[in-house]
């Protein structure tokens, strides 16, 4: 049956099969990427204005979905969505073509998945980064200082140490609270990129100072990562989920329906889904 087939160590695949997989793992990314960016999106846009002066953070934040649901064509259209679209269903592309390949090779996806998931991701993200400063910020459009890429890559180097290192080990000690290791992984994993947002928040809000306003102070910096601290935290606590909780476990899904509709499976290896989170 299906499950004997998708766990056989001696699966024949013809070219059309390796292709038809392939092609499940850039529709399964591709459809959750488009699925988790309008309001990713919006918060960027927000963050970005807030930092530049153009507009408060929520009035921001709930116009721009006001505007994507009044002109969708218009929005799928524009650089907002392109530049989210691309970090994200990239990054779950490249975590899915990975992990195929791993399986065709009969190979552990977990580090070579790691290497990808974070080379696509840390670059997507600061390419995202600099065009988002550049159409809300104030300043005249112009290079990135390495300053701001400083900020931002700690931001990226912070919250991939915490996604991949602390939830197997928190979930392990909260299995007796959650019932098994395995859902308390899942909160920890879960609740891990909400609560590093304390952190990597002022991180993300320096990068855009630093290119909005390169001639403050250290202190006028400090001052202005205090500033809407707990606004800038929450939102960034929005911005989260939708990729990292639902947005991983809707690509899984969809992948794993495409699978079955086909009727190709590729080796499952016993590893864990990995991916690396920023932005």
């Amino acid at each position: 049956d299906n499950v004997q087939k998708m766990f056989s160590d001696n699966l024949d695949l013809s070219f059309m099969d390796v292709f038809a997989l392939f092609g499940c793992d850039l529709l399964a990314g591709g459809l959750s990427g488009a699925a988790v960016t309008p309001v990713i999106s919006a918060v960027d846009r927000a963050l970005a204005e807030n930092a530049s002066g153009r507009a408060k953070l929520w009035p921001s934040f709930f116009g721009s979905l006001r505007e994507y649901a009044s002109r969708p064509l218009t929005y799928v259209r524009g650089p907002q969505f392109f530049y989210i679209w691309i970090i994200y269903g990239g990054t779950y592309v490249a975590a899915n073509t990975v992990e195929t390949i791993c399986s065709l090779r009969n190979e552990d996806p977990s580090g070579p998945k790691w290497v990808a998931t974070s080379t696509v991701n840390t670059s997507t993200c600061i390419m995202k980064d600099r065009a988002f400063a550049q159409l809300f910020g104030t300043a005249v459009a112009s290079n990135v200082p390495m300053g701001a890429y400083a900020a931002w890559l700690s931001r990226d180097f912070l919250s991939m140490g915490v996604f991949f290192t602390a939830p197997p080990i928190v979930g392990e000690m909260m299995k007796e609270y959650t019932g098994s290791a395995q859902s308390g992984y899942y909160a920890a994993q879960i609740g891990l990129p909400l609560i590093l947002q304390f952190v990597t928040a002022p991180l993300h809000l320096l990068g855009y100072d630093i290119y909005n306003n390169p001639k403050n102070t250290i202190k006028q910096r400090f001052q202005f990562m205090g500033k809407d601290y707990l606004k800038n935290v929450s939102i960034r606590m929005v911005r989260m989920a939708p990729p990292w909780s639902f947005g991983t476990i809707g690509n899984k899904e969809i992948r794993e329906n495409l699978h079955d509709y086909l009727k190709v499976y590729p080796k499952r290896m016993q590893s864990t889904l990995v991916y690396h989170v920023s932005g």
